[in-house]
């Protein structure tokens, strides 16, 4: 177990390193704009990639994957107990993604390739046999290939309960706070900030040990800087996650929600998330994603359609 640690541990520190290298200032850009596009990327990019911290003392061959928009609404996975719990994770990721509308336009879009790596730290534990404590923090960076000055650093952090009610049809029911601060790359000056109360619920159909089906409705209440970004969520989800063998798996998540500005601009937006997932062990597994958006405002300079492609490799060592 020591040289395990040690081994990922030293992994983490190169990923790092190269997160490191890679960060570079960006020239000044339209607030408005720049809030939007970063805000929009990393919802787009986060939840499909990104690794969540397995089950108390779950393996990777015993685990359903993770839910696309666990970082907003926390941990949603199906819980079995063991004797031994692992609380504390440690993870990193990198990925390379494509993009064919990097402005958001509503017209004359421009395609573009950025690199995501991200590293952080995740605490979580069942305070009772309904009840879950989660709690992560995190830093992402996000370094384009032509469009340098949509660079930006993503720095994350927030904690939520969810209870999963046997009473109540085993309906999970969770809220989640949580602090987003965007960057221009250079880990200084920030060009948004949002906090964040989410709260909903979810309904999950179990049909054998690795394949299950859930949907649920969720409510996103923010308090943004600049103010003109500040806006509501409220949203229903659904996905369903199929295991081909005990470490390949596909996943195919689609949302729509309503976005409300206190600007009074008002966004139908409907997110379909595609997801292939190997999963070697524990420590490692590989991601493949392809999403696109769709959303379509009360004031139409806002409209645009999206579409993102890419995968990478999502670390993780608990102990």
């Amino acid at each position: 177990m020591q040289k395990i640690s040690k081994l990922y541990c030293a992994i983490f520190a190169g990923i790092l390193g190269i997160i490191c290298f890679t960060s570079s200032s960006a020239s000044a850009q339209n607030l408005n704009s720049a809030a939007e596009q970063a805000r929009q990327q990393a919802a787009g990019v986060e939840p499909a990639f990104e690794q969540q911290s397995l089950p108390l003392g779950v393996s990777s061959g015993d685990l359903s994957t993770s839910t696309p928009g666990d970082l907003d609404l926390g941990i949603q996975v199906i819980m079995k107990r063991k004797e031994e719990e692992l609380p504390y994770r440690f993870f990193a990721d990198v990925a390379g993604f494509y993009t064919n509308n990097v402005g958001l336009a509503n017209s004359a879009s421009q395609s573009d390739s950025y690199l995501f790596s991200d590293v952080g730290f995740t605490y979580e534990r069942r305070l009772t046999d309904e009840v879950t404590l989660e709690a992560t923090i995190r830093q992402g960076f996000f370094r384009y290939y032509k469009f340098t000055t949509q660079d930006f650093d993503d720095f994350n952090v927030g904690s939520g309960l969810t209870w999963q009610s046997k009473k109540l049809w085993d309906l999970a029911f969770f809220g989640r706070y949580n602090f987003e601060r965007f960057t221009q790359g250079d880990f200084g000056t920030d060009f948004f900030r949002n906090n964040t109360l989410t709260v909903g619920v979810q309904k999950t159909y179990v049909f054998n040990q690795y394949n299950y089906f859930y949907f649920g409705y969720s409510s996103v209440f923010g308090w943004a800087t600049p103010d003109y970004s500040q806006r509501d969520e409220h949203g229903i989800f659904a996905s369903i996650h199929y295991n081909f063998t005990r470490k390949l798996y596909a996943e195919l998540y689609d949302r729509a929600a309503v976005f409300n500005y206190d600007s009074g601009r008002t966004d139908f937006n409907q997110t379909l998330v595609a997801t292939v997932g190997y999963t070697f062990n524990d420590y490692a597994k590989l991601t493949a994603s392809f999403s696109f958006v769709n959303d379509r405002s009360n004031h139409s300079v806002f409209d645009y359609d999206a579409g993102t492609t890419g995968g990478g490799i999502a670390l993780q060592l608990k102990f």
